[in-house]
């Protein structure tokens, strides 16, 4: 019996990702604004309501159809944790912080997403190359954000300036 995930799963894990944002935003508010939780709730409620009207619709649209707006979904999701790492890095400059959390959240979060989304895709097609590249990709988006974000860097770079 061979598994399938089915194109709505994506969407899921959007709204997990907004309620893990927002639970977040609330343990750390001390550098995020106070309405910010309540903003990826409501991102997370969207994402539900979504799931219950593109519910009514499963037989009009296809699996493609669906799959996109469920991707577009979890990229929004995913968007907006990445803005969250930059906006602790670029306006706060908590750069500890921000190294701590594109360690723990930002990247497991996509190389989570894209590890699904690389599984759903090869049911359709032999993606080898495309897996591969995702998880060098993915790699080398590990150890830069790193080495990107350490503050002696930049200051040797703005120093040459």
């Amino acid at each position: 019996m061979s598994f399938s995930l089915l194109p709505e799963f994506f969407a899921f894990l959007g709204v997990d990702v907004f309620v893990a944002m927002s639970l977040l935003t609330c343990l750390l508010d001390d550098y995020f604004p106070k309405t910010l939780p309540y903003v990826f709730q409501a991102g997370a409620i969207g994402g539900y309501v979504h799931i219950l009207i593109s519910k009514e619709f499963l037989a009009l649209f296809g699996d493609y159809m669906r799959f996109w707006y469920c991707f577009l979904y979890l990229a929004v999701a995913l968007a907006n944790v990445i803005a969250l790492n930059v906006y602790l890095a670029v306006i706060k400059k908590e750069w500890g912080l921000a190294k701590i959390f594109s360690g723990t959240v930002v990247f497991p979060a996509v190389f989570v997403s894209v590890f699904f989304i690389s599984n759903y895709t090869s049911q359709f097609a032999e993606f080898y190359l495309l897996q591969m590249a995702m998880l060098f990709s993915a790699l080398v988006l590990g150890l830069s954000i790193s080495v990107l974000l350490s503050p002696k860097i930049i200051r040797k770079y703005w120093k040459r300036r």
